[in-house]
Order: C-alpha cells, then structure tokens, then sequence
C-alpha cells in the first residue's frame, strides 16, 4: 500500500508513512528535473523506512500528440527523469495518463490519436533507457471541453494493449476517475498492476477518503480480484487513517 506526494508536501508525506506501517510505497508526482533534486534530498529518510519509490508523470506529458517533434520531446523528458534518478532510487514504475486532443479532431478519427500513443509506448529510445521499467497508463475523465483526454473508455485500453509490442506496459486503475466517466475497466483487469484509490462526488476529482464521496463498497471487490502490486491512496493527507481502516 502506498500514498501519493508531490514534491512541496513530500515531507509531510514521509511522516505519514513513518507513523503508519502499512504503508510502504510513494508515488511521487514530478513535473520539472529540477524536482528530482527536491526528491533525492528525501534519499536517506525513505531507505530509513524502507519505502518503494514510483513517478507520476506530468498532467501536461501527451502521448497522443500529432506533432512527432512535440510528442518526441515527451519521450526525451521520460528518459532524462529516468536518467536523472537510476542512480538514487529502484523505480518500480513510471504512471502516466494518455493524453488531450482538441475534441472536434478527437470525434473525427479518435483511432489516430491512440496510433500516437501506441507509437509512443513502442518508441524504441523510450524502452531501451527505462531498461525494463514498468510504464503505467491510467484511465481519466473526459467533460467536454474544447479539450478531450483519451484514456476515458476502456475502447482506448483494449485499443493499446492489442498494438503494443512493448510487454513493459500496464493500465492503472484509478476508482476517482472512474466515478466520473464511468466505464467497465474489469475488461482490462488481467493488465492491472497499480491502483489509485480516491473517493469524489461523481463531478469533480476532488481526492477525497472512502465514505466522503460516491464510491460504494463494490470497489472492494475489484481490488480484490485485481490483486494489484500496487495500491496507492491518492487522497487528501486528512483522511489517510480513516481510509486505511477500511483495508
């Protein structure tokens, strides 16, 4: 079981972990290579107590993008964050979420958007310096905007798992997400290593504790048959204790 963090609470974080026992993951949410500088200062603290070590990549990184230079740069970011930390830390996995299309061009040919991002995923620079790492692909929410994430129906999963060539790939099931675009992601289950688990109103992402929001105890039955390698609560520090009593 682990927690998720970004780098300006990542100290806050650590404390946590320290008090409560059952917790012996971070996920921690990178932005910047400058923040891995901000995280191997934490080096010593998280050896201590004995924590695996996992990224979330940045919101903005877009595997789908149609621009080759653009969605190349994205993959030279992965490899110099992965660079950036081999020495310090064992990464268990690296999370990411597929990406955003302008929603016109999405409903237009959605299936060359997921042809980018399985490019992405296969791209052989990308594979040859994660060296075996494990990438994450996670499902989110859509609303409409001028801007559609793909990622948000499990179409686009069975879409990337059956192109992929790269046996390193993996779909992280977040419950949030799925609250608010719903979706039958048991389909994709025999793929699922990691969990996040948060709780929300079925509108916003808000990352609150079970029993503060929608989710219903069926979500406890997914975890179960997924029996994942990871399971981190992605919510609000305040409600760590009461949701890991539910566990």
């Amino acid at each position: 079981m682990g927690i998720s963090a970004l780098p300006f609470n990542l100290e806050e974080a650590l404390d946590i972990c320290e008090k409560n026992k059952k917790i012996d993951h971070i996920e921690v949410g990178l932005d910047n290579l400058e923040d891995v500088e901000v995280l191997k200062k934490y080096k010593a603290k998280i050896e201590n107590l004995n924590l695996s070590v996992s990224i979330h990549l940045p919101m903005e990184l877009n595997t789908c993008e149609n621009i080759k230079y653009i969605r190349n740069s994205w993959i030279d970011f992965v490899c110099k964050i992965d660079e950036a930390l081999t020495y310090d830390f064992d990464i268990k996995y690296y999370n990411l979420h597929l990406g955003y299309v302008m929603t016109n061009r999405l409903d237009r040919n959605r299936q060359k958007y997921l042809k980018n991002t399985v490019e992405f995923l296969n791209d052989i620079k990308l594979n040859e310096n994660l060296n075996g790492r494990i990438l994450s692909i996670e499902n989110t929410y859509s609303k409409r905007g001028d801007f559609s994430n793909i990622g948000d129906r499990v179409e686009d999963f069975n879409y990337i798992f059956n192109n992929i060539i790269n046996n390193e790939v993996y779909f992280c099931y977040d419950t949030g997400h799925e609250l608010i675009s719903k979706n039958d992601y048991t389909e994709v289950f025999d793929m699922t290593k990691i969990i996040h688990f948060s709780d929300n109103n079925g509108i916003d992402d808000l990352h609150l504790g079970y029993k503060k929001g929608v989710l219903t105890d069926e979500v406890f039955n997914k975890i179960e048959k997924i029996n994942p390698d990871y399971l981190i609560l992605e919510i609000d520090f305040k409600d760590i204790e009461d949701t890991i009593n539910y566990f």
